[in-house]
């Protein structure tokens, strides 16, 4: 072969090694856009929770002794203590003692109203307001009262008062549909404008 010739062939053959190289490092490899997958992290939780509430104590008048029942009418005895007088009123305890032989409890207002001497009902009941409402808890022999306030008749004119007397308490212990009854020989008005009331029970004679 002669010079010429092969510096032909050399030529030829870097012409062919530069195009393979061209060749393999074409864009294809060079631009792929190829996404790697996502992974989520895990996370450990704990699951959520509402805190739970606690139920609200009911107060109690009684840390000696303890009862789960309450006191029932025919487990009480009435009785009415001293009357006192508070502005234009008359203030009587309304005073309840535990009869039976196990503790029992009292909670809220008693129902009460006025009798005259043949048994029938003068005037309206006894309106349910003022104090704090709780348990009283009662051994046997223990008493609680109600605080009755009965206003003076003299402090209103005839029209507004229709007073009458009244021989007879009817009151009915909280929760109780059987009543109990104390005497009495007490002026009273039956008018609205004239209405007694009474408040919750609270432990001892209220004396």
């Amino acid at each position: 072969m002669t010079a010429s010739a092969r510096f032909a062939s050399l030529a030829l053959a870097a012409l062919v090694a530069a195009g393979c190289s061209s060749s393999s490092g074409g864009t294809g490899n060079n631009t792929a856009n190829t996404t790697p997958p996502t992974i989520t992290p895990t996370t450990s939780s704990s699951p959520s929770r509402t805190p739970s509430k606690s139920p609200k104590p009911t107060p109690s008048f009684s840390s000696t002794v303890s009862a789960t029942q309450p006191c029932t009418t025919p487990h009480l005895s009435l009785t009415l203590g001293q009357g006192q007088g508070a502005a234009g009123s008359t203030i009587l305890p309304l005073v309840f003692t535990n009869v039976g032989h196990k503790p029992c409890t009292l909670y809220g207002y008693p129902g009460v109203s006025f009798l005259d001497s043949n048994e029938k009902q003068i005037g309206v009941d006894a309106a349910r307001t003022g104090g704090n409402k709780a348990i009283v808890t009662l051994g046997p022999g223990d008493q609680a009262n109600a605080q009755l306030q009965v206003p003076e008749p003299g402090n209103f004119s005839s029209a507004d008062c229709r007073q009458a007397t009244a021989a007879f308490i009817l009151v009915y212990p909280p929760d109780q549909k059987t009543t109990i009854e104390t005497n009495t020989n007490l002026p009273v008005c039956t008018t609205e404008a004239g209405r007694s009331s009474v408040r919750p029970l609270t432990p001892g004679s209220g004396g």
